[in-house]
């Protein structure tokens, strides 16, 4: 079997593990040890990770396309089906490659269980790329590149053209932050990058990014320019002690010790807190750093913090750019379900916040239910109270993310884009 076979066998897993509801980064963690068993070129892996990801960010449209083509459903217990139709369509749209040979080569993949489909395939990807000038306006309809219930979501709380905004941002792929400790003119120039606030370096290199210049050393960590935002409105945190809970993988763990705070954090996993700790100790900032694993609704402590972090979790919606698996594999039952939740974790959060000190709510959804109607309910009943958010607070950020002493991101904004999210600061009711 040719090399490329193999690149877009993988693939073919991979989209069906998608379509199986797998999450993106757990696809990623098994192509990246198979790349490493089978020694795959650089190239390889490129074309591997690149038609994987175009065919989960233009899933929709790929979907609307077959449709057109296939009126009859396909076998759920067979996805591989589906998934070998989509990477075809992927490569007619998202590819140099010539017509004759990557039609070929996907129709090849057709074997084993599948290989009845073979010849369905065969004529719906010839057909599909016969015609591909006239199905240019599902491929650029971005209405598609959403399901109907998140679209519908998005509308109603943002209007129809910050929506459109989201769903151009939501077809390129976006760049990678790296929070540095020092240095920051050095590291935009070693890493090629550009700087973004004081202290942040926007990369767009492809490639695994522990293979970047400073990474081994401690140099930095990865962490969006909007996931920053909650301990940037901590103010001077230095000496502070700060309990960070629900904490790996641990970007805002590192910012808060790299400003002199006392952190400890609360992790339910233990494979997480892993994570979490591998972070802290190749950044060097472990001395006044502590983790215990447990789950944050059993944990108890005699000690009240001067600050409580909760970036609850939460559907993550805010992280489409980086995670385009992200729109498909939550529905509405999953944002409901988290907001439950999260106000569980809220409640609990702050009875171990000191007297005059405060809790930061945060999370990197961008549906309302998990952020502004969570908060303004918590306040109708008198549970909370809001500690105002101010412009001041925020230099260098777009005035537009504060909203009634609330911070809310969209990915279109900034330079370039960042994650959703949505942060409140909170009094504690005594």
């Amino acid at each position: 079997m040719k090399k490329i076979d193999k690149t877009r066998i993988l693939i073919l897993k991979g989209i069906s593990q998608h379509l199986r509801g797998v999450p993106l980064k757990k696809i990623n963690d098994y192509y990246n040890n198979y790349f490493k068993k089978n020694n795959l070129s650089e190239k390889d892996i490129s074309f591997v990770t690149y038609f994987t990801n175009i065919a989960i960010r233009h899933r929709g449209q790929i979907e609307t396309i077959i449709r057109h083509y296939i009126k009859k459903n396909l076998p759920k217990n067979i996805l591989e089906i589906k998934a070998g139709l989509m990477l075809g369509v992927a490569q007619i749209f998202f590819s140099e490659i010539p017509s004759y040979a990557l039609v070929d080569s996907t129709v090849n993949l057709f074997q084993g269980k599948i290989k009845k489909w073979r010849s369905l395939a065969n004529a719906v990807l010839r057909k599909i790329n016969t015609e591909k000038n006239s199905l240019e306006k599902i491929k650029n309809n971005l209405m598609l590149s959403i399901p109907g219930w998140l679209y519908t979501d998005w509308k109603n709380q943002y209007g129809e053209k910050n929506v459109k905004k989201l769903l151009e941002v939501f077809q390129n792929e976006p760049g990678l932050d790296l929070r540095v400790k020092n240095k920051i003119d050095h590291w935009v120039s070693v890493l090629g990058g550009i700087k973004l606030g004081h202290n942040t370096v926007r990369v767009f290199n492809k490639g695994n990014v522990e293979s970047y210049k400073g990474y081994k050393e401690g140099s930095w960590w990865v962490q969006d320019i909007a996931a920053q935002l909650p301990v940037t409105i901590m103010g001077n945190i230095k000496r502070k002690n700060i309990l960070d809970l629900c904490s790996a993988p641990g970007g805002k763990t590192l910012q808060m010790l790299s400003q002199g705070a006392y952190v400890k954090a609360i992790e339910a996993s233990k494979e997480r807190s892993d994570m979490l700790l591998k972070n802290i100790n190749r950044i060097n900032l472990s001395k006044k750093f502590k983790v215990e694993v447990i789950d944050l609704m059993y944990l108890e402590s005699k000690e009240k913090y001067d600050i409580v972090l909760l970036d609850a979790p939460c559907s993550g919606t805010g992280t489409f750019r980086k995670n385009p698996d992200v729109v498909w594999i939550k529905n509405k039952n999953d944002v409901i379900k988290n907001a439950k939740n999260q106000k569980k974790l809220l409640i609990k959060a702050l009875s171990f916040v000191k007297k005059k000190g405060f809790l930061i709510y945060s999370n990197c959804s961008l549906q309302h239910e998990e952020g502004e109607n969570l908060i303004k309910d918590l306040v109708n009943k008198n549970i909370i109270q809001l500690d105002i958010i101010n412009e001041k607070e925020i230099s260098g950020y777009p005035k537009e993310i504060i909203n009634k002493g609330l911070i809310r991101t969209l990915p279109y904004m900034y330079n370039g884009g960042m994650d959703g999210f949505f942060i409140a600061r909170i009094k504690k009711i005594i």
